[in-house]
């Protein structure tokens, strides 16, 4: 587990605060789980009571490569800010970002029901984050808002984000009679955070030059707990059918050792929070094909860091302003042969970042709605099994205007965010 955790400090996921799944089988299923998950990763992520579905003990490990490609384009027109900052003219241009790739794993163990009604199990995964990583512009003439802060360019210079959140849950489940079971575990958080330049403190004129700018927040950490409890039910039809909420998780400020334009110590504080999820599936199995199907609802409009945008009256941005969102998730697996299981998946979700808040979240675009996946497994032997697997987030852009402190969106100004992702999982399954 620590093994796991060390490995997620330096993991970013550019496919918004929360994965769609974790694990190569799971995310080949594209997080369709709830109900039918097909293996453990994503039955202690989904649903605990889905645990008992697994009637021997089992160990599983899983990497996922994260490969995103992501684009920050915005444009000035001439005059737009004013007299002092014009500029004498149009200015447009297009950063890439430098993020990328990240190593994101996952690692599970489920002890099996055996003779008892109870199973066991713990989880430690990389369940969200974020990074961005857009250098500066090296003139006026580059993108405007990758041009140095004031009084020497016009925007905020390089611009660097990265958020990693690990989760840790020993998780019970119980096997109320042969049909219905009922899960409970609690969720042990930890995330780091880092933003430059750190939009959330107040801009600081420490050098008295009469342009305040906004410091760096470096590398920080924070804990958060909160719990997950599930139901699951099978019929002797072949169908299943899963509910499971996820509680927010609290999480203590993130405190930042940063400094002022002088130099000098500043110290910074932001609140981040991991939104409640709720998530309901229905599953059927049938000889050699499963199905399944999740919705889930995220609630980020009322999670701390999420729930509001804007400048408060020191200019420092409140927050990300998401939208609470719902998901739809659909997979199939087929046994080809004895020894080898193919997957496919599809997942659809509302984008949680309206277009008005383009410009508070080029730190955070996460911005994909749509994705295919596919994976397959093979046994190497009784007890060892390998995966693989694949998921492509199709490109979204979203774009809105520059955000002044005082007079609200510039008009003659755009910002626009483009970004898609591609993910290479593998794994391996051992039975103990």
């Amino acid at each position: 587990m620590i093994c796991v955790l060390g490995l997620a400090l330096t993991a970013q996921a550019q496919v918004g605060h929360t994965l769609s799944g974790v694990g190569p089988v799971d995310q080949a299923l594209s997080g369709a789980g709830t109900a039918n998950p097909q293996d453990i990763l994503g039955a202690l992520h989904w649903n605990p009571a889905s645990i008992t579905r697994f009637g021997t003990s089992e160990l599983s490990l899983g990497v996922q490569l994260l490969f995103p490609t992501s684009d920050l384009n915005s444009s000035v027109s001439a005059g737009a800010f004013g007299p002092m900052f014009g500029p004498p003219m149009d200015l447009g241009g297009t950063t890439a970002s430098e993020a990328g790739p990240f190593v994101m794993p996952a690692l599970g163990y489920v002890k099996g029901l055996g003779e008892s009604r109870w199973n066991y199990g713990v989880a430690a995964v990389v369940s969200g984050g974020f990074g961005t990583d857009y250098p500066m512009a090296t003139s006026l003439a580059g993108n405007p808002i990758n041009t140095p802060q004031p009084p020497n360019g016009l925007g905020f210079g390089a611009i660097y984000s990265s958020f990693a959140l690990m989760q840790l849950a020993p998780t019970a489940a119980y096997q109320i009679t042969d049909n219905v079971s009922f899960g409970i575990a609690p969720t042990l958080n930890y995330a780091m955070l880092e933003v430059k330049p750190f939009p959330a403190a107040a801009p600081d004129d420490a050098n008295g030059d009469g342009f305040p700018s906004y410091a760096d927040a470096p590398n920080a950490g924070a804990t958060g707990f909160g719990f997950q409890a599930g139901l699951l039910a099978t019929m002797e039809s072949g169908f299943s059918v899963g509910v499971s909420f996820k509680s927010p998780q609290n999480f203590q400020d993130f405190e930042f050792d940063g400094v002022d334009e002088s130099g000098a110590a500043k110290a910074m504080t932001f609140n981040l929070d991991y939104p409640m999820i709720l998530s309901a599936g229905i599953g059927y199995s049938m000889d050699k094909l499963e199905l399944a199907a999740d919705y889930r609802y995220i609630d980020y409009a009322n999670t701390d860091g999420f729930d509001t945008a804007g400048f408060d009256n020191t200019g420092a941005v409140t927050g990300f302003g998401w939208n609470s969102i719902s998901v739809v998730a659909v997979g199939v697996q087929y046994q080809l042969t004895d020894r080898l299981p193919v997957r496919l998946g599809y997942s659809f979700n509302e984008n949680p970042v309206p277009d008005e808040y383009t410009f508070f979240n080029t730190p955070a675009n996460a911005i994909i709605q749509s994705r295919v996946s596919g994976g397959f497994s093979f046994d190497v032997s009784e007890k060892i099994g390998l995966s693989t697997g694949f998921q492509y987030g199709f490109e979204n852009a979203i774009e809105g205007a520059w955000q002044h402190p005082q007079f609200g969106s510039v008009p003659g100004t755009r910002v626009e965010s483009t970004l898609s992702t591609l993910f290479l999982m593998f794994g391996l399954d051992v039975a103990l």
